[in-house]
């Protein structure tokens, strides 16, 4: 069977799941987490892709990005690995010929709340799989930026980020708020389920809407046969 088409609408937020092979860690050495970080402007701006939230852990990372082009994404990702794959080889040892999965994970997000839930998701991802106590400390999240911590002038803030606040004061504020009351496991679970399956993790409403727009299914459809219509005359 065909391997179904990687789910795009183009300049919706995507999240992606970058993993190292057969569980492997990709990040070993500060060194390793400063090439991969110094390395995704540059491949983001070859490859016309914004990026708006992103969290390293060793075992790999996620990274929240749009794009006008369904190709962009894989070529973002294909750029970043052919800078960073030689390079991390010379400040750690690598034990396998290929680094990450062969097949990056990924989900379309609902442009408002739920691309603003998907950035904090993204972000606690040092929480969830490197125990970061604070968010603000971990140098390898794009949280600190988002909270006012550090500067990252190549971030490319969501729309829903600006409507936070007037001035970036009231935007990291806010944005201070809004993580400190957290996702619902709920939330966590379904936006978890839609990365691994690759579906848009949305709202019923804008499903419906984005149907037409994307380039195959958004959601798997109900299990059986459809349930024939009686006739009126029956």
């Amino acid at each position: 069977m065909a391997r179904q088409a990687r789910l795009f609408i183009p300049d919706c937020p995507m999240v992606l799941e970058l993993q190292g092979i057969a569980g492997q860690e990709v990040f070993n050495t500060r060194e390793a987490f400063s090439l991969f970080y110094t390395q995704l402007p540059l491949s983001a701006a070859e490859e016309e892709v914004a990026i708006h939230a992103y969290c390293m852990v060793p075992a790999g990372a996620l990274i929240m990005i749009s794009t006008s082009e369904a190709p962009r994404a894989g070529r973002f990702v294909q750029n970043l690995n052919r800078h960073f794959s030689p390079a991390v080889r010379q400040v750690q040892t690598v034990h396998s010929s290929a680094l990450w999965e062969p097949r990056f994970k990924s989900t379309v997000v609902q442009p408002g709340l739920h691309s603003l839930k998907a950035c904090l998701f993204v972000e606690q991802l040092a929480a969830r799989a490197a125990g970061a106590p604070d968010l603000a400390t971990y140098p390898w999240s794009s949280f600190a930026a988002h909270a006012g911590v550090v500067n990252e002038a190549w971030l490319i803030d969501l729309p829903v980020y600006w409507q936070l606040g007037n001035t970036p004061f009231e935007r990291q504020s806010r944005y201070r708020q809004f993580s400190e009351q957290g996702l619902s496991e709920r939330d966590c679970q379904e936006l978890s389920h839609c990365l691994q399956k690759g579906w848009l993790w949305s709202d019923d409403a804008f499903c419906v809407q984005i149907q037409e727009l994307a380039n195959r299914s958004v959601r798997p459809r109900p299990r059986g046969r459809p349930v024939l219509k009686k006739n009126s005359t029956d």
